[in-house]
């Protein structure tokens, strides 16, 4: 039983990272499908937990390790192709409302069977229902959090999603062989290195061989998950394309891009020598600079391996300096003692918390303690505002403008079918048309899209004007606390479908969440109330807040952490593991205390978490945040393990023959709850204050229900 609940650990959390990052790759790189996905996941556990514990009699559970084993790798290559279900244009934005059902159906299948294993593992053995179901989430906490690090550390940076897949499963069902005959285990270990060498020698060919299928249309020249998502380097006839997440991130040449990039803000600092790019600037954006006769050209970008890999196919600049490092790091940490005259920030569209946190206030205080004394910021936007505004479009650009504005005095906009945002402290950005023109012919390079001929016409007087009523009309704030840019982009982008459109206003539209979330709460809380004389009842919404608030919490410190520090993908390893080793010392404590109202000790220390957490998490500096987030995940973990164990003993000790997946089923669907609602729905909806308040709530609403229910039943 131990042995097999370490193994659905290891599955469960292993299969759970490789299918989230092979979703959020071929979903445009957008994390709101996170929520989606682990919903997706969570609820199919729950409902296997919950069929698992009905079952007339107890099966051997290993048949179920194989069929979720062969299904690993299958939905990871159902996730890979997943884009061409919806579009089959390469790059395309697949319509929010359809990327959500496939992240839902995609994690269904290994989830369902994961959630059917852990009753079937309880009952396997006769031992008494608390000890057997408490033993096997204390060792499926272990599992995960062994499989957490591994994976967090293996998937992207050593092997391939679909490699690691691959490795994960073969790993489950060798243990499974050896475990009914040690005998085997010479023959099983032999068998298992040579199934590695043959699967890492094939694997990558199935990779490049989808990538084909996936972009049909061009030749994949190179493809590869990095730590931070999945890159692929296409050609046709003589362009290059860089995709990174299924989107098309930089194309080569692409001479006006580079333009926009380099000689809008130039114009405005033309003794600029020293520039800094952030993002991948080898697409033409080096290049300009260098004829322009720059003497410093730097990028910053984290993808190490995209760096090596793209000096295959480009010729190399000689100032062209990059750091691999995140943009939030990079900006937080460096001292500012020899600064850039031009930095230009091109993330792309702010679709995602990773892109719109780059629109902050926050960070673009760091950008500006890295600008020389006249630098300039340069934002070059992919949003067409030559002629038609949409309100939707409007609302993006606004909120953009505003951020700039509480960073910078002096802010300048250029329409076009690229929208340049170009901010200063120093400079006076109110230049003539007619000195912009003098300064264009004086380029060391003649310019073909940000010539006088079309600048006349993209910088009339009538054009910027109504770019700038557009941008001063009301518009929400961005900020750390309520990061709305990532879901008006959403909107914007709903206008292509009815639903999307309709179901994202919503959303945003409404201030109810704040009221429906807590009253479906109180509904549930209220109905295991009103069941009290049945023994134990009142457990269910125990592990339900067990569930709700420790998903809720590690979903909330994931995304302050990138937010704030940076480099989430590469601590996540050490986020994930601090939480499931807090888990499971949790659990294993709190099962070696006994009967004990666990519940208490577990509530009140999740709630002080809470309380100091809110109060705490701003004014941690950037050296204390790694540790600091750790150690908070490992509180509230504990935390979680102890009520587990609490919900566990009252609903199973007095009766063992209930459905032994019932109460996992329940916590796994106030995770999923969570999940669905946190990051997706709450955090732009309400912010983060509000966020916190109402979980400190909902545990205190436990802490009460448990007392009202101590009461009644004349517990001890």
């Amino acid at each position: 039983m131990k042995k097999q609940g370490f193994l659905l650990g290891l599955f469960s959390i292993g299969g759970q990272v490789l299918l989230l990052r092979e979703l959020v790759s071929s979903l445009n790189g957008d994390e709101l499908f996170i929520g989606t996905a682990l919903f997706g996941w969570l609820i199919a556990v729950a409902v296997g937990a919950w069929f698992g514990g009905r079952s007339a009699r107890p099966r051997n559970p290993v048949m179920l390790f194989i069929a979720g084993a062969i299904l690993l790798p299958i939905m990871i290559i159902a996730a890979r192709l997943s884009p061409l279900s919806a579009t089959s244009i390469t790059g395309e934005i697949i319509p929010f409302g359809r990327a959500t059902i496939i992240s839902i159906l995609v994690m269904f299948p290994p989830a369902l069977i994961s959630g059917w294993l852990f009753p079937l593992i309880t009952r396997h053995v006769a031992y008494p229902a608390t000890d057997a179901i408490v033993t096997v989430y204390l060792f499926e906490g272990i599992g995960a959090f062994a499989g957490g690090v591994f994976m967090t550390l293996a998937a992207g940076s050593i092997m391939s999603t679909l490699s690691m897949g691959v490795l994960l499963s073969l790993f489950v069902v060798i243990s499974l062989f050896i475990s009914t005959d040690k005998r085997r285990s010479i023959p099983a270990g032999l068998g298992y290195i040579i199934s590695v060498v043959i699967a890492l020698s094939l694997i990558p060919h199935l990779d490049n061989y989808l990538e084909g299928v996936k972009y049909d249309s061009y030749t994949v020249r190179d493809s590869f998950d990095t730590p931070y998502g999945h890159e692929a380097i296409l050609s046709r006839d003589s362009t290059l394309v860089l995709m990174t997440d299924n989107t098309i991130e930089a194309v080569f040449p692409d001479p006006e891009a580079a333009e926009n990039q380099i000689i809008a803000p130039l114009i405005y600092n033309p003794t600029a020598s020293k520039i800094l790019f952030v993002g991948r600037a080898e697409f033409g954006a080096a290049q300009l600079a260098d004829a322009l006769r720059m003497r410093s050209i730097s990028a910053v970008d984290p993808r190490t391996k995209l760096t090596s890999v793209i000096g295959d196919f480009m010729s190399p600049v000689t100032a062209y300096h990059i750091y691999n490092n995140d943009p939030v790091a990079f900006f937080k940490k460096r001292a500012a003692l020899d600064n850039f005259d031009i930095i230009v920030i091109n993330p792309g569209e702010p679709d995602s918390y990773k892109n719109s946190r780059l629109f902050m206030p926050e960070f673009l205080a760091g950008v500006k303690r890295s600008l020389s004394s006249e630098g300039i910021v340069c934002l070059p936007l992919p949003y067409d505002t030559d002629r038609y505004l949409s309100p939707e479009k409007q609302q993006v650009l606004a909120i953009i403008y505003n951020s700039l504005k509480e960073s910078f005095s002096h802010i300048a906009v250029w329409p076009g079918t690229t929208t340049i945002f170009l901010a200063s402290d120093k400079i006076d950005l109110d230049l003539p048309l007619e000195t912009i023109m003098t300064r264009i012919d004086s380029l060391p390079v003649e310019a073909q899209y940000i010539a006088p001929e079309y600048l006349y016409d993209r910088l009339s007087p009538l054009k910027i004007e109504r770019l700038m009523t557009a941008l001063s009309g009301e518009a929400p704030s961005q900020t750390l606390t309520k990061p709305i840019l990532s879901h008006y982009q959403a909107l914007y982008r709903s206008m292509a479908d009815s639903l999307d459109r309709r179901v994202i206003s919503f959303v945003l539209g409404t201030s109810s969440w704040i009221i429906i979330v807590p009253a479906l709460v109180l509904i549930l809380f209220l109905s295991v109330q009103g069941r009290r004389g049945r023994s134990g009842q009142y457990g269910i919404f125990l592990y339900f807040t067990a569930g709700a608030a420790s998903l809720s919490l590690e979903l909330m410190s994931f995304y302050l952490y990138q937010t704030m520090a940076g480099s989430l993908y590469s601590e996540m390893a050490l986020l994930i593991g601090s939480f499931m080793l807090g888990l499971a010392v949790g659990t294993y404590y709190a099962h070696r205390v006994g009967e004990a109202p666990l519940e208490y000790p577990a509530l009140i220390i999740m709630l002080m978490a809470v309380l100091v957490f809110m109060v705490t998490w701003s004014k941690i500096g950037s050296d204390a945040l790694l540790p600091f987030h750790m150690f908070f995940l490992f509180v509230v973990a504990i935390a979680t393990g102890t009520l587990f164990v609490a919900a566990t003993n009252i609903c199973y000790g007095r009766d063992s023959r209930l459905n032994r997946g019932v109460g996992y089923a329940w916590e796994l669907a106030g995770s999923a709850l969570g999940a669905l609602l946190v990051l997706t729905i709450l955090l732009p909806a309400i912010g983060l204050t509000w966020l916190l308040i109402s979980l400190a709530a909902l545990i205190t609403l436990a802490l009460a229900g448990s007392t009202m229910t101590h009461k009644s039943l004349r517990l001890p």
